[in-house]
């Protein structure tokens, strides 16, 4: 679905879009039609039936002449005949509309998950992380739970109240309009509940995605919350937010909670007024004891069908606050579409890259690089430099098209990235970062997440490559040790030997390094560098470097200063030039 800029906010814009997940699926809403239409037409002709027996024992009993228990008897077994296919219509509409609600989740999810792939760095970079998780988990839960159950309700409830509607009509003019005075009354209090409600929550949605993104992120920094002793302050803020939902919650409660009693309070005064009225024409032989009896059996039904909605909007509003952000979510700036026909032939990549006057700012009115040109050759190890905010990792990303420059080539092998696809740019690199990323499984299968199709032998070749394959022998499952989500079961440089294993499989043209050993003991920082040294050999490399000695010896060293190259040069060289370098290198060999 193209992207919307307009905020999706009411429930004809809801629906609209999440009519968009079951365009194929229109015959299927046509038989649910069909079945709510037949289950209505069976049940509301049921107190008819009921009114002919009434009506013929009250005939008898006047004119003092014997029951029709034979008539009496078929029409009872009409009425059960009659409440089994109401039943039957209803079960299948109430299955069918679930099965539709369910699918619609299940490809909304499927498009949450494909625009997560989808989403700009700069998107990521500004948003929480528990929010964006609660957008995906809890609001989608949420609007399936609204549209499963709840929705269900509204159509069967919906086509019963009309078709009850039209019996009554049928029955006696008079006792509807006393009954559909109800109506406008009914409907004005829900629109104005509805309101109020819709805001509220919005609001319950939104703190509850702050909740959770305050959870996750002293979850994942718990250890320095006790470090500093801020568990106080931790809890403080965590209270406050916690307050704040609950204030939400109990709000659009209170208000939702308004909307069955006075739905109950505005029948029951109108049951009241068809009981007098009713009686009355009775009395006046304008309407028989049958036919005020069916159409109190309708006014009652149609209370009930009456509470039930404004119970279910209850919940279909909260599914709409869901939907709304998970829409705003799905509506989110992406990478633009690959263009690009140019074909990289990855297997004979010998890693020649160049940036010519390249431009690039993240924000337009705020250009970080005006105009850096490089070249690397073949085999090239080289070190960018320079103090934070230079634009060291900014480099790479431009590299790696996870941002799009604004003027100037990057080019590779000769040819302009922009004019390669990313899936086909990015298959000759290989990225190790300084913050380990691996995922719930087996040591082996996170080895093999380098290379499609990797066998037990791959794996194992890229482990020894990787100074690693000793360590993983020794746990008690080798290969097949379960490594969950915080990698408890294995040490930082553990974590970091695997990432190296990872991108030696995928056997990648061009390397990318952000150092990888600033937080290691010293044992295992000479095996990370021995198998770096391993990996880089034949391969372009770039390292982004945060401690000087470790790049003494690459072939070429960039130094970076907000986003411009300031010198480029081997180490001997640029500490021969006496310049940036030079003293940066001195003032960090003295501390």
């Amino acid at each position: 679905m193209k992207a919307k800029k307009k905020r999706t906010t009411s429930f004809l814009a809801i629906g609209k879009r999440l009519k968009y997940y079951l365009n194929d699926k229109t015959y299927v809403a046509i038989f649910i039609f069909i079945a709510l239409v037949s289950s209505t037409i069976f049940a509301i002709f049921a107190p008819v039936v009921t009114k002919d027996i009434t009506d013929s024992i009250a005939g008898s009993v006047a004119q003092n002449i014997d029951i029709d228990f034979g008539y009496i008897g078929k029409q009872l077994i009409l009425l059960a005949v009659l409440y089994l296919l109401s039943a039957g219509f209803a079960y299948y509409a109430t299955m069918r509309t679930t099965y539709l609600s369910q699918l619609a989740i299940k490809r909304l999810r499927e498009d949450i998950q494909k625009k997560l792939n989808k989403l700009t760095l700069n998107v990521l970079d500004q948003s929480e992380r528990g929010d964006l998780l609660s957008r995906v988990t809890n609001d989608a839960t949420t609007l399936s739970g609204a549209l499963e159950s709840n929705l269900t309700q509204i159509l069967v409830q919906g086509t019963t109240i009309v078709g009850i509607i039209v019996m009554m009509l049928v029955l006696n003019v008079q006792l509807s309009l006393i009954f559909f005075v109800a109506l406008p009354l009914s409907y004005g209090v829900m629109k104005i509940i509805t309101k109020k409600t819709q805001v509220l929550f919005r609001r319950q949605q939104k703190e509850l995605g702050a909740l959770n993104g305050l959870i996750e992120e002293v979850y994942d920094g718990h250890l320095i919350i006790k470090s500093f002793n801020h568990e106080a302050k931790a809890a403080e803020k965590f209270d406050a937010i916690n307050q704040r939902f609950f204030k939400s919650y109990l709000s659009s409660r209170f208000y939702s909670g308004l909307t069955s009693p006075l739905m109950k309070l505005i029948n029951n005064l109108a049951y009241i007024g068809i009981c007098v009225a009713g009686g009355i024409f009775v009395i006046s032989g304008s309407l028989t004891i049958g036919g005020i009896q069916a159409f109190l059996i309708y006014a009652n039904n149609i209370a009930s069908p009456t509470a039930l909605i404004s119970n279910n909007l209850n919940f279909i509003q909260s599914g709409a606050a869901a939907a709304e952000r998970i829409f705003e979510f799905l509506d989110r700036e992406e990478e633009p579409e690959d263009s690009g026909t140019a074909v990289l032939d990855v297997a004979n990549t010998e890693g020649r890259i160049e940036f010519n006057h390249v431009e690039f700012g993240y924000l337009p009115d705020r250009t970080l690089f005006h105009d850096v040109s490089l070249k690397a050759e073949p085999g090239e190890v080289l070190a960018v430099v320079g103090p934070s905010g230079a634009g060291k990792t900014t480099l790479v990303n431009l590299l790696m098209r996870f941002y799009e420059i604004n003027q100037g080539d990057i080019l590779l092998e000769g040819l302009n990235v922009k004019n390669m696809t990313r899936n086909n740019l990015r298959s000759a690199f290989g990225m190790v970062l300084q913050d380990t990323w691996l995922f719930d499984g087996t040591i082996a299968e996170n080895i093999a997440y380098g290379k499609s199709g990797a066998t037990r032998e791959d794996v194992i070749s890229a482990a020894k490559k990787a100074q690693c394959d000793e360590f993983i022998r020794k746990l008690p499952l080798g290969y097949e040790t379960h490594i969950g989500g915080d990698f408890t079961t294995l040490s930082e440089g553990e974590c970091q030997l695997l990432a190296i294993a990872r991108t030696i499989i995928a056997d990648p043209k061009v390397l990318i390094l952000d150092e990888a050993t600033s937080s290691v003991d010293t044992r295992t920082e000479i095996l990370i560098t021995q198998a770096m040294e391993t990996m880089m050999k034949g391969r372009t490399t770039f390292i982004i470097a945060h401690r000087l000695f470790t790049i003494k010896n690459a072939d070429k060293i960039i130094f970076m200063m907000a986003g411009d190259i300031k010198e480029v040069g081997s180490h001997a060289e640029l500490m021969k030039l006496g310049g940036l370098y030079a003293n940066l290198y001195l003032s960090a060999s003295d501390n």
